[in-house]
């Protein structure tokens, strides 16, 4: 299977994109969150953190790592609340999620 490339859009500019990998023996996937520059609408790191999440389950990922912009607090947290067993560091100027992928 090959990476999945998602992104937020509105009025035709990408405001968020991540490519995701695909998934190993394991079930294990990584993504690479980035965010445009400035101030963006109200709900674009949700819409991003969400459409990573469904892209996840419909692959019936296991285990998700995620690298976002260092900072970027809405992100870490949409995207960790879809995962159970977080944890969470810096590197360089990213933040790096892991966790199990949660299914509702």
């Amino acid at each position: 299977m090959a990476d999945k490339h998602i992104s937020v859009e509105e009025n035709g500019q990408v405001l968020a994109q991540a490519t995701i990998s695909a998934a190993n023996e394991e079930g294990e996937v990584s993504a690479q969150v980035h965010v445009a520059s400035g101030q963006l609408p109200v709900g674009t790191r949700q819409r991003m953190a969400n459409a990573v999440h469904e892209a996840v389950t419909e692959d019936e990922t296991r285990r998700l790592t995620a690298t976002v912009p260092l900072g970027d607090v809405e992100l870490v947290e949409g995207i960790g609340s879809n995962l159970d067993d977080v944890n969470l560091r810096a590197a360089g100027a990213t933040s790096i999620i892991e966790g199990d992928v949660k299914y509702s």
